[in-house]
């Protein structure tokens, strides 16, 4: 057995096959393939989310059908893509009519939401070893029109570091519902790690105004660096400018940090931006909060040379001991 590799050595060793494309593209490691097919631009985005793994065994299948669809409508807010339509593979154990009714409920209400209808795909029984069943596996191709795609690609030395909403909730909930960490989830930490709010809007707009963009899904600094990565730079990070919510805060500062910086599953957005697009970006902040629709945006850090720095309030390096989520990390 070969030594075992991180999901971005497994991608750049294995699966760049070189093949000229007949639609042009920016190439794999982004959020959204960007196909140009004449004078249309499509974010196509694939997202596999699986019982064990992705969700608690006695996970909601109404939450497991929204937030299967909400991971792949926020690589499309990542694109600054207006969403367009899904292909749904499912694969279960068995066809439980109850079990199936809450999840296409969840799945329908959040296709609604954005107008994204399911037009395609596949159904199959999951594998057997010896008397029990794999569990279901959720794979969904999600396929958006952008007019000025973003991708991971862009952020130029001196542009600004924003996040939107507060990170770290999602891993909050997760932490107190496994007993890692002392305490309750309450509804509101249930609803950040169960049904998150792809920023669909949030994208569009930046399609207009940001240099790069990468949705949280594996951690804040890990997303963040994905972008470091495909633009070849670095960031200053003053990790204290994140918002953050009332449970988190109550936290101990090395909880707070480990789920804000490294926790995942948020899909929050994280860009970059140059420094005249700040006026027209709060001034977005604003005009959402007067229609109800308050969207928590911070900007935390400057885009360097090279190297990541994190920062505290004090402008003080500290060291840098997070680690986003990686499926085949050991």
């Amino acid at each position: 057995m070969g030594p075992c590799l991180s999901e971005t050595e497994l991608i750049s060793r294995f699966f760049q096959f070189g093949i000229p494309d007949h639609w042009p593209t920016q190439g794999i490691g982004d959020d959204c393939a960007i196909l140009e097919i004449g004078s249309t631009c499509l974010a196509v985005t694939t997202d596999t989310v699986a019982g064990g793994t992705h969700f608690l065994p006695d996970a909601n299948p109404y939450t497991i059908g929204k937030k299967a669809l909400a991971v792949n409508l926020s690589d499309l807010a990542a694109a600054g893509a207006v969403p367009r339509c899904f292909f749904l593979a499912l694969s279960l154990p068995q066809a439980d009519a109850v079990w199936l009714e809450a999840f296409s409920r969840g799945l329908s209400e959040e296709a609604r939401a954005f107008a994204c209808p399911l037009v395609g795909g596949d159904t199959t029984k999951t594998t057997q070893i010896g008397d029990v069943r794999a569990p279901f596996s959720i794979t969904i191709t999600a396929i958006g029109e952008a007019q000025k795609p973003l991708t991971r690609q862009g952020a130029t030395v001196g542009d600004d570091i924003w996040v939107s909403g507060t990170p770290g909730d999602a891993y909050l909930a997760l932490m107190l519902r496994t007993g890692q960490w002392r305490g309750e989830c309450n509804n509101y930490l249930a609803r950040a790690m169960d049904t998150p709010t792809p920023r669909v809007a949030l994208g569009q707009f930046l399609s207009r105004h940001a240099s790069a963009c990468a949705d949280i899904s594996d951690g804040f600094l890990k997303d963040l660096g994905n972008i470091l990565n495909r633009s070849k730079v670095g960031a200053e990070v003053y990790i204290d400018r994140l918002a953050v919510s009332d449970d988190l805060s109550k936290r101990s500062m090395n909880e707070r940090r480990q789920a804000q910086l490294a926790g995942g599953d948020d899909y929050e957005l994280v860009w970059t931006a140059p420094v005249c697009e700040r006026e027209a970006i709060w001034d977005y902040a604003r005009r959402r909060a007067q229609e109800g629709e308050a969207i928590a945006l911070s900007r935390v850090g400057t885009i360097t040379d090279s190297g990541l720095k994190l920062l505290d309030k004090n402008g003080c390096e500290i060291e840098n001991s997070f680690f986003g989520f990686d499926h085949f990390a050991q």
